[in-house]
Parts: structure tokens; C-alpha cells; sequence
């Protein structure tokens, strides 16, 4: 085991001591206080106008889904949903969906 000592220490390597350089000074962080980047303030825009848009879903067409299922015109074939819903959760076992 050439390069360990006895007390499990590299060997021949030069040893860290500390030097008498100053201190190098810490860069600031900034804050939520700064004044934002172009690019920051156009990422804080955008974020803004998807948390205020809605989810893109067609009511019209879920309205009349409602309303035949309501009347009973709607078929949901219960073992289809069941077999669909197992193919995702267990893609490996088959992924029979189609049943």
C-alpha cells in the first residue's frame, strides 16, 4: 500500500495550510427586492397570465356529455373504463384496454 501512512493518510502529498490572503468577500444574493432583469420580468409576466388563464376546457361539449348521460343516451360500458383504467396503472400486465 504504497502512498498510505499508518494512520490512513496519503503520503507524499502536499498538505493544506492556510495562507494569509484576505478573505474574498461573499456576492450578494439577490432579493425580491432587486429591481428584476428584463428577462426575469418577462418570466414573472408570463407566469402571471397562466395563473390567471382558465383550463382550456370546451363547456359546450361537456354540457351536452352531461346532459345525455343524464338521459341515459350516454353508454359507459363500466368493464371498458375498469380495463382502461387498470392498463394505465399496470402497463406490464398486458395493457388490454380495448375489453
Amino acid at each position: 500500500m504504497d502512498g498510505i501512512d499508518k494512520t490512513g493518510g496519503a503520503s507524499g502529498l502536499p498538505q493544506l495550510r492556510p495562507t494569509s490572503a484576505a478573505p474574498v468577500a461573499a456576492t450578494p444574493v439577490p432579493t425580491a427586492t432587486d429591481a428584476k432583469t428584463p428577462a426575469a420580468a418577462q418570466t414573472s409576466d408570463l407566469f402571471a397570465l397562466l395563473a390567471d388563464a382558465s383550463a382550456p376546457v370546451d363547456t359546450k361539449k361537456v354540457d351536452a356529455i352531461k346532459s345525455l348521460i343524464a338521459s341515459g343516451a350516454y353508454p359507459i360500458d363500466a368493464r371498458a373504463v375498469a380495463a382502461k383504467m387498470v392498463a394505465l396503472d399496470f402497463p406490464a400486465s398486458g395493457g388490454h384496454a380495448d375489453a
